[in-house]
């Protein structure tokens, strides 16, 4: 009997564009800055079953940024503004 191989799918690595000097990398420093909870407000309750939110699509107050770097060294040269 004839042993069948399994071919593994390969895809084109993802490349991201460096914030701080421009370069493109394939795998990047990734920097979240995730905005403070303010105090006094209570948070809602969390349910297993409740649909899920991406982080990346909160808006204003709640919006995460993302910042994509080359590797740390970049990071540390020009870090991301705070607003």
């Amino acid at each position: 009997m004839k042993k069948v191989s399994i071919s593994k799918k390969t895809d084109k690595p993802i490349k991201r564009k460096c914030y701080s000097c421009g370069k493109m990398a394939t795998n990047p420093y990734v920097y979240h800055v995730v905005p403070p909870h303010q105090h006094g407000i209570d948070l809602p309750v969390y349910s297993k079953s409740a649909p899920k939110t991406d982080r990346l699509e909160l808006r204003g107050g709640k919006k995460v940024e993302v910042y994509n770097y080359c590797n740390y060294e970049c990071k540390i040269e020009n870090p991301p503004t705070v607003r």
